[in-house]
């Protein structure tokens, strides 16, 4: 089992650095300091490392998050932080990892829509309650409408198309987009915590 984690650690690593599709079998192995025979005991195919290593990283930020939002004071801290916890591992993102899962892994990259898509709307959506009962967001704003809105704008931030990597900084582009969200339904007393905070984003 150590064999499998230590695998799935590395082969993350590498994925982040250098995107998937440039990152060999042979160049994992050579990371780890063992042969390809010995990987191919705990995984058949590259296919199945990068579906393991997506599902164990996955989990693991769904859980980073909800630990997050268990700890927040309030609506916009909570937002603030999990702002800074995406952003840590923006920073250590090559951009073109989710261009490579979008173009040469499309099937892995629908169960990232399918799944990790709808956990991020439901956390949003509660947020956006959590605020609007704490007096920190508008009241004349449909919940369920922003929160895909959010989603929305946060694979569009993805699309090569529309920000291509040479042009935009992801990171830029993710704070940016948080605080548009954050300014677009914070009350009065809600845009003056947010007055307090926003710094904390920008200097991410």
């Amino acid at each position: 089992m150590k064999l499998k984690d230590n695998l799935v650690s590395t082969a993350f690593e590498l994925f982040l650095k250098y995107g998937i599709k440039s990152v060999s079998m042979d160049d994992i192995s050579r990371k780890l300091g063992i042969s390809k025979k010995t990987i191919y005991s705990v995984v058949n195919t590259k296919e199945e490392l990068i579906d393991d290593v997506l599902s164990t990283h996955l989990e693991k930020d769904e859980c980073d998050i909800q630990s997050i939002l268990n700890q927040s004071r309030d609506a916009i801290d909570e937002m603030v932080n999990v702002t800074k916890h995406v952003a840590i591992f923006l920073k250590q993102m090559t951009p073109s990892l989710i261009y490579d899962l979008k173009k040469y892994y499309p099937v892995f990259w629908s169960k990232i829509e399918s799944t990790h898509f709808t956990f991020i709307e439901r956390t949003i959506y509660a947020n956006l309650l959590r605020g609007q009962k704490e007096g920190l967001y508008r009241q004349d704003f449909d919940p369920m409408i922003i929160s895909k809105l959010y989603v929305l704008k946060s694979t569009s931030i993805a699309d090569q198309d529309k920000f291509p990597a040479e042009a935009f900084d992801r990171l830029t582009l993710f704070k940016e987009m948080v605080r548009y969200h954050l300014r677009g339904i914070v009350s009065e007393k809600g845009a003056k915590l947010f007055d307090l905070q926003h710094k904390n984003i920008l200097y991410l």
